[in-house]
């Protein structure tokens, strides 16, 4: 697909692009009219067939991209709400400079000390909100060089190595950080096994999750499919939860059935087809 290698669009002003040719026989001029809104192409499939080519398609594609970056709006990262040394309250009072950028310096209303916190970019060349977009376009499903690439938008030019560099170090630290939290899950829980490698040996990997938001509150490895233990992994995901849910959703095996009756972490269970379901 066009839109999915690079170099291959080229924007010369709002209404003028070059879209390189498929064949390898140089770039099409592509021209938006100001009357109807519609698109030209000077490739022979648009002049001769007179429908829309797939270098307009790629451009349109570009252009959707391009929308969905500039219309996203991001908070400012804060999460500082007391005083590191005697949690009392605090206010902002200005920024400490550096070579990686302005830091906000804090002072505490009781104490009278100041502190910075370090909140994760301090040491980055990019901006956050460079990094931030690049999180949410490739976990919303774009691949690492579609998500570089709308990234020029806002003025920040990186490879898809760098955000590869970028998941790996922040989905790090929200792995310590999630650590220390309890999510705030539904009352509606799935779980399913996955058979997968786990060092050269094929494993299932038995997961719940929470049917509204996908969050994955547990997991737990075993040999077999049927027959494994899945007590563990209902009683850590109550402990990580805090809570049990009203509803389990399962494919029915035999193993989450007696998870369920068997287990004191999910009590007054019952199981209708491939659902379980709390009876209050």
């Amino acid at each position: 697909m066009i839109a999915e290698k690079p170099n291959q669009i080229m924007r010369l002003e709002e209404r003028f692009y070059k879209v390189a040719s498929q064949s390898g026989n140089g770039m099409y001029d592509l021209v938006k009219k100001k009357e109807s809104g519609g698109w030209l192409c000077t490739c022979p499939d648009f002049e001769f067939r007179n429908v829309q080519c797939k270098h307009i398609w790629a451009v349109q594609l570009s252009l959707r991209i391009r929308e969905q970056v500039q219309a996203r709006v991001f908070e400012p990262i804060t999460g500082i709400e007391a005083c590191i040394f005697c949690r009392s309250g605090i206010k902002k009072d200005g920024l400490r400079r550096n070579k990686y950028g302005d830091i906000q310096k804090f002072r505490c209303l009781d104490c009278g000390r100041y502190f910075t916190i370090n909140l994760g970019f301090e040491r980055m060349k990019h901006n956050p909100q460079g990094i931030t977009t690049a999180m949410q376009l490739y976990f919303s499903g774009e691949s690492l060089r579609n998500t570089a690439r709308p990234l020029r938008l806002l003025g920040v030019q990186v490879s898809h190595q760098t955000v590869y560099n970028w998941i790996e170090k922040y989905t790090a630290l929200m792995e310590k950080y999630l650590d220390k939290i309890t999510p705030q899950v539904s009352d509606t829980w799935a779980t399913d096994e996955l058979f997968l490698k786990v060092k050269g040996n094929m494993k299932y990997l038995y997961a719940m999750m929470d049917e509204q938001t996908r969050f994955w509150i547990a997991q737990e490895v075993a040999d077999t499919k049927y027959t494994a233990d899945v007590r563990p992994l209902f009683q850590l995901a109550k402990a990580i939860a805090g809570k049990q849910p009203k509803t389990l959703v399962s494919d029915g095996a035999a193993n989450f059935h007696e998870g369920t009756t068997r287990n004191y972490a999910f009590q007054d269970l019952r199981h209708e087809q491939n659902t379980f379901v709390t009876s209050g």
